[in-house]
């Protein structure tokens, strides 16, 4: 028989309720994910982001599935006994974006924290409105007004007049604007929650920058353009526009707090939405240089790097070469963090991981940085203590 998710101390009359009723004290958000730490009894209620049907080869079923809460998420897994027990899970009657009520125990598994669910229980659509969603919406840590404002000072540096053209077409469209900041910048892996987009397009922007200016004299860049800023106005154009396909490809639900992949997502990508949206605009300006919005497209496209990886195209020319790095860097840092996040205490090293292609480092830098070894003087620089500044001392090389 299944097992009923009560508290103790519960002064209601169970027997009037239906079976598998959730009483509205049950809503209170107890444990988050963050603070999920190995040989932990688990006992809260989550939002289901994901979920896998396994078999094992004796033919019996189990799940995987994916716990989010504002403070993270977390894999948990449903053993073969326990989908035996549960009618909603031998029907299938779990789908992502559901709230859900679990028993578990935390444990550690290759460096990551993971849950044994011993039992699981759906919220009813009725009962949803005694769940304070604040507690499941994942935000970035930046200010969204912050964020949009450093980004529209890059499209003010802009000089190219057709690329500043077509950057205000959407970025003075109030509608485009709320679901660009909105916008998560992936399901899971990397900038997944609400102004993902807007934090990963300003982070590759604000590295695009960069490598723009650094290289934009090289004598190449200087023979490939009329004008050398045009060079670091595509640059930083499509840094800016790369992404914003995602506003289509992935859809919110719960206010928020869950993202899924849209029927357009899935059917084109994001890479061919946000392709199709720059040249209906670009048609739109009038005398808008051919060549100009070859290269443009060809950064959209090709920004994965890889066809394996969605992308169309293979990045050939220097300004989709710099546009794909940044954006790959940055993916990958966000991904990195999101596994220091989820890892579990006094681990070193991750399982593999299919996004890097191989396991990562994961132990606490520690050295000793004592006063006894080192300080600062007046001028901040540093000095070695008990080391002699006898040039006698240093090889010639340094002399």
């Amino acid at each position: 028989m299944e097992k009923r998710f009560l508290e103790k101390n519960d002064n209601s009359n169970a027997a009037s309720s239906e079976v598998g009723t959730i009483l509205p004290e049950k809503f209170t958000k107890k444990q988050f994910v963050k603070n999920i730490k190995a040989g932990l009894n688990i006992s809260s209620i989550f939002l289901l982001i994901k979920k896998q049907i396994k078999r094992k080869k004796s033919g019996e079923n189990y799940w995987i599935i994916t716990l989010q809460d504002k403070s993270g998420s977390i894999d948990g897994f449903i053993w073969s006994d326990v989908c035996n027990e549960l009618s909603i899970l031998r029907e299938n009657n779990l789908n992502e974006g559901d709230f859900v009520l679990i028993n578990a125990e935390a444990s550690e598994y290759n460096g990551l924290i993971q849950l044994k669910i011993n039992y699981i229980e759906k919220v009813r659509k009725e009962d949803e409105k005694y769940i304070s969603i604040r507690d499941f919406i994942r935000t970035s840590a930046f200010d969204t007004n912050l964020m949009l404002s450093q980004l529209k000072n890059y499209i003010k540096k802009v000089e190219n007049k057709y690329l500043k053209r077509l950057l205000e077409v959407f970025f003075k469209d109030d509608e485009f604007v709320k679901e660009f900041c909105l916008s998560s910048a992936a399901v899971q892996y990397h900038h997944a929650y609400i102004g993902g987009l807007l934090e990963h397009t300003l982070s590759t922007t604000k590295l695009c920058d960069f490598i723009a200016e650094n290289y934009k004299y090289m004598n190449s860049i200087k023979k490939g353009f009329t004008n050398i800023n045009d060079f670091k106005d595509l640059v930083l154009t499509g840094a800016i526009l790369h992404d914003m396909g995602k506003i289509h490809e992935y859809k919110s639900e719960k206010n928020g707090a869950f993202f899924k992949i849209t029927d357009e997502g899935k059917l084109l990508g994001h890479i061919t939405i946000g392709y199709g949206m720059v040249l209906t605009e670009i048609n739109l300006i009038k005398r808008f240089p051919a060549q100009l919005k070859d290269r443009l497209l060809h950064i959209i496209l090709s920004h994965h790097g890889h066809k394996e990886y969605g992308s169309p195209k293979r990045p050939k020319t220097l300004e989709a070469f710099i546009v794909y790095h940044a954006d790959h860097l940055d993916a990958d840092i966000g991904g990195f963090n999101f596994i220091l996040e989820n890892k579990a205490e006094n681990i070193d090293w991750s399982e593999y991981l299919k996004n890097f292609d191989r396991s990562i480092f994961l132990k606490e830098l520690s050295f000793d940085f004592s006063e006894d070894y080192r300080e600062a003087d007046a001028e901040g620089k540093i000095k070695i203590n008990n080391a002699s500044d006898d040039e006698n001392n240093f090889p010639k090389l340094f002399k």
